[in-house]
């Protein structure tokens, strides 16, 4: 049974991509034959994929650091009495 992929890319990096798979003889339907029975084969992404994976998980990791530290600045703590916020400080150390 044959399956359809539908992406969206920009134009510009469609064509760059397109140019260097075509300079090798490679079709896009190959390459992404290839990508997907690596996938499959091995069970892992390939490793700028995991790259990249590591780099959202980084992004996502510092984004929510500063809206946490975004709260704070803006007071979310200061409705709380000092033995409150103790016990709030003493439990993220246990």
């Amino acid at each position: 049974m044959q399956a359809t992929l539908n992406i969206r890319l920009d134009g510009v990096l469609k064509e760059r991509g397109e140019k260097v798979l075509k300079s090798h003889g490679i079709s896009v339907s190959a390459a992404v034959r290839a990508l997907w029975e690596q996938l499959a084969t091995t069970k892992e992404l390939p490793d700028f994929l995991a790259a990249r994976t590591q780099e959202e998980q980084m992004k996502t990791k510092r984004v929510t650091a500063l809206k946490a530290l975004a709260g704070v600045a803006e007071g979310s703590c200061s409705h709380l009495t000092d033995e409150q916020m103790q016990a709030i400080y003493e439990a993220r150390y246990e």
